[in-house]
């Protein structure tokens, strides 16, 4: 089987504006790849798609995870049915969606455990975490969702992009497909070591937090930077948990005992050879618990700052009342009048 015809075994399932954006490539180079959508102005926006799928009675749900869910519901049966026509045979799917939207954000964690225990595939996550410039609803839609994707199970590797990692968010999709073509296209192999199909689908389905490098062939002494820091990735949790390691060298020898050094000690690593560029793989770590705490945190000022100013806006418009209206009326003496009859009047008369 060739190179091509592995791309078949992994699909991609785009739920959102994000979803739609970073699966773009994926497509272009032969993956297949379904965007869906509960708005049908952002599925338009994705122009090359061949598989678009719009939640019915969908308008968008303007960061509404509650809203998502209800439309996940009503249209459950019938997102199945498209990933098993449009992505026959897959045997790995990655289910990309943002952790800070309304459409992706509250389907990506039931999705990925019905794909998972109803499709009987292995299920990866990729989702993008919000820049330190947003606003309380991202947040907040972030720190939910990854309570639930905690809680997940059946899924394996999760690849946590971080936004606040460059300025230019779809140059992150851009690098994260870089990454991940190179370790699914699998170019490497000699007599001294080659990372093969089912080590590959081992890192994929190893649960956890995992982190890509890709370096070109005369910057391999950068990989560790690369790989651990210098990336588009959540940061990398200082615990040193890292489960399973793939490495591709365009070099016959691999050392790793700094890699090990940073990282962790894994179970076991799984070293290429002669390979058309340096690639790492990290699978089988925590999830970044670090910078979750820092974006809950955000919300929670976000939170704070919102409903002191909500209740300052419930005071009168003006502190005094001052009568404006007949401010420049004359004061008259006010007379006492006495209730008089026609005698009386009379009287003054005789």
């Amino acid at each position: 089987m060739s190179n091509k015809e592995y791309l078949k075994m992994y699909g991609f399932l785009g739920i959102g504006q994000f979803g739609g954006n970073i699966t773009r490539k994926f497509e272009e180079a032969g993956y297949p790849c379904v965007v869906a959508n509960s708005s049908q102005e952002d599925l338009q926006t994705v122009k090359n798609a061949k598989n678009k799928f719009h939640f019915k009675n969908g308008s968008g749900c303007h960061k509404n995870r509650k809203k998502s869910k209800q439309l996940l519901q009503q249209n459950l049966d019938a997102l199945l049915n498209e990933i098993r026509s449009k992505m026959p045979g897959v045997s790995t799917i990655f289910i990309c969606a943002s952790s800070a939207g309304g459409t992706g954000s509250g389907m990506l964690a039931a999705v990925a455990k019905i794909v998972s225990q109803i499709l009987h595939i292995t299920v990866c996550i990729v989702t993008v975490l919000p820049s330190n410039v947003e606003n309380f609803q991202s947040y907040a839609n972030t720190v939910e969702l990854f309570q639930e994707l905690e809680k997940l199970d059946c899924v394996g590797a999760m690849f946590v992009l971080d936004n606040a990692k460059h300025n230019d968010k779809l140059k992150i999709n851009d690098i994260f497909f870089t990454h991940l073509d190179a370790l699914l296209a699998n170019v490497n192999g000699s007599d001294y070591g080659c990372l093969d199909r089912s080590e590959i689908n081992q890192l994929l389905s190893t649960s956890g937090m995992a982190v890509l490098a890709k370096l070109g062939k005369d910057k391999s002494a950068m990989l560790i930077s690369a790989i651990t820091d210098k990336n588009i990735y959540a940061p990398i949790e200082p615990n040193k948990v890292v489960k399973y390691i793939g490495i591709m060298s365009t070099g016959k020898q691999q050392t790793l005992d700094e890699l090990y050094l940073s990282v962790g000690m894994p179970i076991d690593t799984y070293i290429g050879t002669d390979s058309t560029s340096n690639v790492c793989m990290l699978a089988g770590m925590t999830l970044p618990k670090t910078r979750l705490n820092e974006i809950k945190s955000m919300a929670q000022t976000n939170a704070n700052t919102i409903k002191k100013n909500m209740e300052t806006a419930k005071s009168e418009l003006f502190d005094d009342s001052m009568d404006f209206l007949n401010m420049f009326e004359e004061d008259k003496p006010v007379k006492e009048e006495k209730k008089v009859s026609s005698w009386d009047v009379l009287k003054e008369f005789l």
